[in-house]
């Protein structure tokens, strides 16, 4: 039996006893391209299409039917999004018209705004700290986040601290910003403003 068929029937009987997918649906049509994700045929295209999936716990076809099944806390708990390249290729060959690389940004954007999972708190402490700094600071990124999740994680990342201090890929010193870094920060700005506020 095809792989696929075997999944989406799994994720169909789980829609129809146990979940409502309206709220999650409603909350993405606020983003673009939210609207027609329930026109998805299940073809398979976007998967094939993206360089990424095999990298992915799901992949783009499997988190679509997620999405039309109201599995919103798998969906944003779930890898594909952050791995997704926006290259735009999945978006261009649907033959739906939908527009899967914009339903990822905003399947980031609700993560990060809703989502207590360690892969949201990675990127947005990533994102505060090249808009800090312009750049990233290895040593500051990681102090960030684990303070953001979880304190004691710091002991644990000893040993792997003072790999990357003896080999030269972290450094001690404190952070400073790069030249252009109140431009950079102007721009996370403006995004945020475009976003409503993330």
């Amino acid at each position: 039996m095809w792989m696929g068929q075997t999944e989406t029937t799994v994720l169909k009987l789980v829609r129809q006893e146990t979940l409502d997918a309206t709220p999650f649906l409603e909350e993405l049509r606020a983003y673009p391209s939210g609207h027609n994700i329930k026109n998805c045929i299940q073809c398979g295209v976007c998967t094939a299409s993206c360089p990424l999936s095999s990298e992915m716990t799901e992949t783009p076809r499997k988190i679509i039917e997620m999405i039309k099944a109201g599995m919103r806390d798998q969906v944003l708990s779930s890898d594909t999004m952050w791995f997704c390249a926006s290259c735009y290729y999945c978006t261009v060959r649907c033959p739906q018209g939908i527009n899967l690389a914009e339903v990822m940004y905003g399947l980031r954007t609700i993560a990060t705004k809703t989502a207590r999972n360690l892969s949201a708190a990675f990127y947005q402490t990533f994102a505060d700290t090249v808009r800090r700094y312009g750049r990233m600071h290895e040593s500051d990124l990681m102090v960030r986040f684990a303070l953001r999740t979880s304190p004691l994680s710091l002991l644990k990342m000893g040993p792997l601290g003072l790999r990357m201090l003896a080999k030269g890929k972290m450094s001690l010193g404190l952070p400073s910003a790069i030249r252009g870094a109140k431009e950079i920060a102007k721009l996370y700005d403006k995004v945020a403003e475009m976003e409503g506020g993330v």
